[in-house]
């Protein structure tokens, strides 16, 4: 009797081969953190164009943005930020207040209110548009609505963000 195993025991304690493992999805948890922590980044992408489908963190900030709420509070802050532009000055600034480009407001308002009523219309818009308007409201630093720079950033800026929406009406 041969000590050997033979062929056939020899094929069954055979091992395979590993295969790769494929990348395992997000956890809807994981997501969502990785979502509230790059919110900045991914904002800036959509408002460049980006699309949504080509991540999981896009699509769901985009979902984010689109939501009527959002895009309400975001109509509702460029509403009072023309207010407070065409209102009389404060005394003194407060020290935690972000300081608005006044004169820029006051030359686009009708631009920036235009941009309010299409963010507070019920149809449908395209996530694009509506990070290029959180963005102008978020970014203290280059926003035309808290950085003085040409007459025309601002209407440019509130024409690209209706631009990018769409025609409600399509």
């Amino acid at each position: 009797m041969s000590t050997l195993p033979s062929s056939a025991h020899r094929d069954a304690c055979t091992v395979a081969p590993r295969r790769p493992r494929k990348r395992s999805l997000l956890s809807p948890t994981v997501l969502r953190l990785r979502v509230a922590v790059r919110h900045d980044s991914l904002d800036s992408a959509l408002a460049r164009g980006a699309d949504p489908a080509s991540r999981p963190q896009l699509a769901m900030r985009a979902a984010q943005l689109e939501r009527p709420r959002h895009r309400s509070t975001l109509a509702r802050t460029l509403r009072r930020v023309v207010d407070e532009a065409t209102g009389p000055r404060p005394a003194a600034a407060r020290p935690t207040a972000v300081v608005i480009a006044r004169n820029q407001i006051l030359a686009h308002a009708n631009d920036v209110l235009e941009l309010a009523v299409r963010l507070d219309c019920p149809h449908p818009a395209h996530p694009t548009g509506i990070a290029i308007a959180q963005r102008l409201v978020t970014d203290a630093v280059e926003s035309p609505l808290y950085v003085e720079e040409k007459r025309s950033a601002l209407n440019h800026v509130c024409r690209q963000a209706v631009m990018q929406m769409g025609d409600p009406y399509a």
